[in-house]
């Protein structure tokens, strides 16, 4: 059965979701477009480097929860919104406040190209 473009845009982000958990930078990187751009217009290069530093920061465990993510298709492009979740260390409950814990709001633009969505545009907030 073919997936719908919503489908195909769900699981390019638990794929980044996974890549993350896994401190794979470069699943992240390669759903970003060469021109993609984050926060205060930063480029694709600048982004990766901040999510380097956030996924090095801590080696013990990352678990990364999204618990709720909206999609919006529109012919070649896509917008989302969504919250993910961040908690890092040994014992980590999710589910209580602290120094683990971190939730971004985020979201973000896609395109269609040559056949794969790709992420053109990323805004998030603490």
């Amino acid at each position: 059965k073919k997936r719908s473009d919503e489908e195909l845009i769900r699981a390019l982000v638990a794929d980044c979701v996974l890549a993350a958990e896994k401190r794979d930078l470069g699943t992240i990187a390669d759903a970003m477009a060469e021109d993609f751009h984050g926060p205060a217009g930063s480029s694709k290069h600048e982004v990766k480097q901040v999510l380097l530093g956030h996924l090095l920061r801590n080696q013990s465990g990352l678990v990364v929860f999204n618990p709720s993510l909206d999609v919006t298709v529109t012919g070649p492009n896509a917008s989302f919104n969504g919250v993910f979740v961040f908690a890092r260390g040994k014992d980590v409950n999710w589910q209580e406040p602290g120094d683990g814990v971190t939730r971004y709001d985020i979201e973000g633009t896609l395109e269609k190209r040559d056949g794969d969505w790709t992420f053109t545009t990323a805004e998030w907030k603490r």
